[in-house]
């Protein structure tokens, strides 16, 4: 399904992304709050652990912050992303609905909890002493673009999900990883010059990087972003071709 495909199903779509939004928070009396607790107080574990080591790192309560917040959209809008065809059988296999709207629903619906998890944090950065002034407009197309990424891997990873039910406890260890490949905690002045370029070839690497950007220095990192939405386009591509060879079978598995 293309773009044109996708706005003439956008009343669906949104009614999906709504309902998946709510059932995020259905029953918790807090609701967002139980979705900033966890990401703050790891980002208070990770500053307290390192904050010797990196001392000399400019702001670094802010740094690991904003590292922890954008990961963590990554972390679990795929999490539970690869079980939305999984999850919701009856759907595939009752409905002529077409499928590829469960995972994009599911990630738009983590998309703007990320979103809102990050807008709060803003005043918190600038408080830390990151320098946050006018590029924080261009935040709603970044995130727009890092929301692109997850749906593409949303993609693979849900249909995959079908077909290897042990993925889930795969692509935790893969997620772990990333974690520590990604500069959250560390610097990006660790990674050896004659290996950064190589480095940020990761695109979580880069998509933290570029929020840092704007959030810590009021500045795009033009040359990331380009690099970053090419990977998304490319991947949500990808994403789409892959997702409809797999699903022919869908039925016949679940």
């Amino acid at each position: 399904m293309g773009m044109s495909g996708y706005l003439r199903k956008r009343d669906v779509i949104i009614t999906m992304t709504q309902f998946e939004f709510k059932q995020r928070y259905r029953g918790t009396a807090l609701g967002l709050i139980w979705s900033l607790l966890a990401p703050f107080l790891l980002a208070l574990v990770l500053f307290l652990v390192f904050r010797n080591m990196f001392s000399w790192v400019e702001n670094f309560a802010a740094y690991v912050l904003v590292g922890v917040f954008v990961f963590r959209f990554f972390q679990v809008a795929t999490s539970v992303g690869m079980h939305t065809i999984v999850g919701k059988s009856h759907l595939v296999t009752k409905t002529n609905i077409d499928r590829e709207l469960l995972p994009l629903a599911t990630t738009l619906s983590y998309g703007m909890s990320s979103f809102l998890e990050i807008l709060v944090i803003v005043p918190i950065v600038h408080v830390l002493g990151g320098n946050v002034g006018f590029t924080i407009l261009f935040l709603p197309v970044i995130h727009f673009v890092y929301i692109i990424f997850i749906f593409g891997l949303n993609l693979f990873l849900s249909s995959l999900m079908v077909y290897f039910r042990d993925l889930n406890q795969i692509w935790e260890v893969i997620t772990n990883v990333i974690f520590f490949a990604s500069p959250i905690v560390y610097p990006l002045t660790m990674i050896p010059e004659s290996y950064r370029e190589m480095y940020m070839l990761n695109p979580i690497a880069c998509i933290i990087e570029i929020y840092r950007g704007i959030l810590m220095e009021n500045q795009i990192l033009l040359e990331k972003f380009i690099y970053f939405l090419l990977i998304s386009l490319a991947l949500t591509f990808a994403g789409q071709l892959f997702f409809r060879r797999m699903q022919k079978r869908f039925g016949e598995v679940l």
